[in-house]
């Protein structure tokens, strides 16, 4: 007794590379390997800008916002050396000078005066005008007598600047007396630098007594 026998299936025969049914894959493009970098095997593809950034030494662009966050401000060299509140108080001391010294220009100050960097300048000035001054002999023959007022401004440089009558004694000769020794007591003293005075004025009280004269 024989059986079918099953049909045999036919053998697949290769196709020839020109025939039309043959079908080929794309070729998948190889992984560019720079110099220095091993050949990469897996992972996402590797960005060629990226490459490019960091081989011409600048920051990768993904990266950009990350590193201004955590860059932190540059401190100034003056900052570095000094203290901020050393600065704050020198800067504070030199306005407070600039601002006594303004108040100061244009201010009369009397003889006696209780600013203490006034006072030794003030003795040695009045000295030097009461070593001058001279009461008129025939007023004090007479018993004349009276009290003015000068006011007078001393220079920078110690000369004598504008001199004016404020306030007179009634007595012609006692005021002229009392000027002329204020003017031929002049050049006086140097202002002092700490001053920081262009002219230094001065209301002098000239007192002429039975007794006496003085300044005050």
């Amino acid at each position: 007794m024989q059986y079918p026998v099953a049909p045999s299936h036919p053998q697949k025969q290769d196709v020839p590379e020109s025939h039309p049914e043959r079908k080929t894959l794309p070729a998948v493009p190889p992984v560019p390997v720079y110099p220095g970098q091993s050949k990469q095997t897996t992972g996402p593809p590797v960005s060629h800008e990226g490459q490019r950034e960091v081989a011409n030494g600048a920051e990768p662009s993904g990266n950009k916002g990350s590193s201004k966050a955590s860059k932190q401000p540059e401190t100034s060299f003056r900052e570095k050396m000094f203290d901020k509140g050393v600065i704050g108080a020198l800067a504070k001391r030199d306005i407070e000078r600039e601002e006594k010294g303004s108040k100061d220009k244009g201010k009369a100050f009397s003889f006696d005066t209780d600013e203490f960097k006034f006072l030794i300048y003030n003795r040695r000035l009045k000295e030097r005008i009461e070593g001058i001054w001279v009461y008129p002999p025939e007023a004090a023959a007479k018993g004349i007598y009276g009290d003015l007022i000068i006011r007078f401004t001393i220079k920078k440089n110690g000369q004598l600047g504008a001199v004016e009558l404020v306030r007179t004694s009634g007595h012609k000769d006692l005021d002229d007396a009392a000027i002329k020794a204020l003017k031929d007591g002049a050049p006086y003293w140097p202002l002092p630098r700490e001053w920081n005075l262009e002219g230094y004025t001065i209301e002098g009280h000239f007192i002429y007594t039975i007794y006496g004269y003085y300044i005050r």
